[in-house]
């Protein structure tokens, strides 16, 4: 029964239609009293009015209604028969018995009705109740977070104040290692990864001529002034060049170069490092001269001293170092042979032979025996000056070098009976002095003094002369040509002067291919500045020999964005660069990167740059390998053009300007 119940409830509406019709049709065909029965109809409208509402009730009223007056209008006289008494009595007990049941359907709606608002009404009262519960509970959790709230605060605010005070206590730390510390030390020291060791390294000492008697003659306030300036441009350059200033002692600087950071081309570094202190001495209008002194070898390297402490090095060539610097021209850099050989390919020196006395040596000896080698340092096949050295040494009781010499003299001139004689006795010397001390045989130093850079483009293995007559002079009348921004980048791998290049042979490449004056231009511009972005580079990999792993690689090509995001920060705004430089390691066919850009969607200018950036590379001494000859590397790339990874009219552009 309660199934049959909440199924009519849950279909009223159908049952509601359904009711109507069924009520209409009954009344209609079988009922012979329909007035009496319209009302009838109260009672399903009704109950329409309490289940389904207003809306659905008042559809129901409209419905019978229609049908009702469909039925009057087609039988009018079943609605108007002859009342008899019977009929009479009839009728009001059809009206009587709708109008009970309508009270007792109403009724009993409405006592449902009241038990529901009753039972809402009990909902409500327990709602509330819970509702207060609620409250006071929210008051009372309220209460005590803002007391836990309170707590928290006041907490946070001393923590705050100790992490500031402990920020503030770090950065006085910092800042007092950082002022007396290089920052690679600081750093390596508080990563525990600064060892004490002995590495292969440059050392740099440079001092000022005559400043003691400059100290003495002005106010020292001045003279700290001016010496402050002074070493506020030296450490620029030295920073650049990633120099550990060691110390600083008086108008003179101690500097490391390799150490603590083991840059593999610390000699070159040191050397340009050096070319570059001079620079700015001139450049500065400075009242000294600077004196520059470069050794290379293996010293011991770490911190000395026990609560002050500082990074170091410590043996004979930090000595040797010390000892060039003294015998060092004003206003020029001397190299020990072993830094010499490491950077003669980049640099053009002069030999210096030197050699050191005792104080109690003849005054007179000694100059003879400097302005002679000197002479012969300029002019190393005088056989006369050989002699001459050979025999002062000799009279002078040195034997070692007076039989070099000699030895140097007789194979000049064979026939010299008196240089034979001499050799001859110096040897017997010798011989008999074997286990004894010779004298002056520590006392000889064979130093270089550079001259400056070598011209890239003086290269004619790979550039020809009359490529370069033609397009040099033009170069140079563009723009500058930014040294102190990409060397610095070029000394981390030893490839100094290929950016020169690179920029030289783009421009007249463009030139050839009638690019617009802008174009070109920009295209020079690119060549200059396309590898600075290699400083994000660990140093170790671009040095190194065998091949590189996928993640080594991936750091490696990181490069040419990086280019561009340096230029921007030092102030660059020519995008057309800036694209060049990305794009300039796309390969023609697809297989470069950063973006594997192919053919005309790479920029021509990126396109010249890649065929001239090889090409340069190819022929170049690198660290890792020899230079290839000009004719080798061209066929090689001419290989690769037909493989897909160069423009094939870039190369033949290339080819006919190389004469090729």
């Amino acid at each position: 029964m309660e199934a049959l119940k909440n199924y009519l409830i849950k279909n009223f509406e159908q049952v509601f239609v359904l009711l109507i019709l069924v009520s209409v049709a009954s009344i209609n065909y079988l009922i012979p009293y329909k007035l009496a029965f319209l009302n009838f109809y109260f009672i399903p409208i009704l109950l329409g009015a309490y289940y389904l509402g207003v809306h659905k009730a008042l559809m129901g009223g409209v419905l019978c209604t229609l049908i009702v007056t469909l039925y009057a209008y087609l039988s009018p006289e079943s609605f108007m028969p002859k009342f008899s008494q019977l009929d009479l009595w009839m009728n009001i007990l059809a009206w009587s018995s709708f109008l009970i049941l309508t009270g007792a359907v109403v009724g009993q709606l409405t006592t449902r009705l009241k038990n529901e608002v009753e039972q809402v009404r009990d909902l409500n009262r327990n709602l509330e109740d819970s509702q207060a519960r609620i409250e006071a509970a929210d008051k009372e959790l309220r209460d005590h977070a803002e007391n836990l709230e309170q707590k928290v605060l006041l907490r946070t605010e001393s923590l705050e104040k100790s992490k500031h005070a402990v920020e503030d206590l770090k950065k006085k730390v910092e800042d007092a290692l950082y002022s007396t510390m290089d920052a690679s030390v600081v750093r390596l020291i508080i990563e525990k990864r600064l060892r004490t060791e002995k590495r292969r390294i440059s050392i740099l000492f440079s001092d000022l001529k005559d400043f003691t008697q400059f100290s003495e003659e002005r106010r020292p306030e001045l003279v700290i002034t001016d010496l402050n300036r002074l070493l506020e441009e030296m450490e620029e350059v030295l920073l650049d060049y990633r120099a550990h200033i060691d110390k600083y002692m008086g108008d003179g600087i101690m500097v490391e170069f390799g150490a603590p950071v083991d840059y593999q081309r610390h000699a070159l570094m040191a050397t340009i490092a050096g070319l570059k202190m001079q620079e700015r001495i001139v450049n500065g209008d400075y009242p000294w001269q600077m004196r520059v002194g470069i050794s290379t070898g293996e010293p011991i390297i770490g911190l000395i001293g026990n609560r002050r402490q500082t990074y170091t090095a410590i043996g004979d060539v930090v000595n040797l170092a010390s000892r060039i610097q003294e015998l060092c021209s004003p206003g020029m850099i001397t190299l020990d042979t072993a830094t010499y050989e490491e950077v003669s390919r980049f640099v053009e020196a002069q030999k210096k032979t030197v050699f050191s006395f005792a104080e109690s040596e003849d005054p007179r000896f000694v100059k003879k025996i400097a302005d002679c080698t000197e002479r012969l340092d300029g002019n190393p096949d005088d056989v006369d000056l050989m002699k001459k050295i050979g025999f002062l040494f000799l009279k002078g009781n040195y034997i070692l070098q007076a039989q070099e010499h000699l030895g140097q003299a007789l194979q000049a001139d064979p026939n010299d009976d008196k240089v034979k004689l001499a050799y001859a006795e110096t040897t017997i010397q010798l011989n008999q002095m074997d286990a004894v001390a010779i004298r002056g045989k520590k006392n000889r130093l064979n130093l270089y003094e550079v001259l400056g850079l070598k011209k890239a483009l003086d290269d004619r293995e790979k550039i020809p002369q009359e490529l370069c007559d033609q397009y040099e002079e033009e170069v140079d009348k563009l723009v500058d040509y930014p040294e102190d921004v990409v060397l610095p980048v070029e000394a981390l791998d030893g490839s100094v002067g290929h950016s020169r290049v690179v920029g030289f042979l783009s421009y007249a490449v463009a030139d050839i291919l009638g690019l617009v004056a802008q174009e070109k231009l920009e295209i020079l511009q690119a060549g200059y500045l396309a590898d600075v972005g290699k400083v994000i580079v660990p140093h170790h990999l671009l040095n190194r020999a065998g091949s590189l792993s996928k993640e080594e690689f991936e750091e490696v090509t990181k490069h040419s964005r990086e280019s561009v995001r340096v230029l921007r920060k030092m102030g660059y705004q020519n995008n057309g660069i800036f694209e060049i430089i990305e794009a300039s390691h796309e390969s023609f066919g697809g297989s470069g990167y950063p973006l594997g850009l192919t053919g005309d969607q790479i920029p021509m200018g990126a396109r010249i740059l890649a065929v001239a950036d090889t090409y340069n590379a190819l022929t170049s001494w690198r660290p890792y390998r020899d230079r290839w000859d000009h004719r080798a590397a061209f066929a090689e790339m001419k290989r690769d053009a037909k493989k897909g990874k160069f423009d094939p009219e870039v190369m033949e552009v290339l080819g006919k300007l190389l004469q090729m």
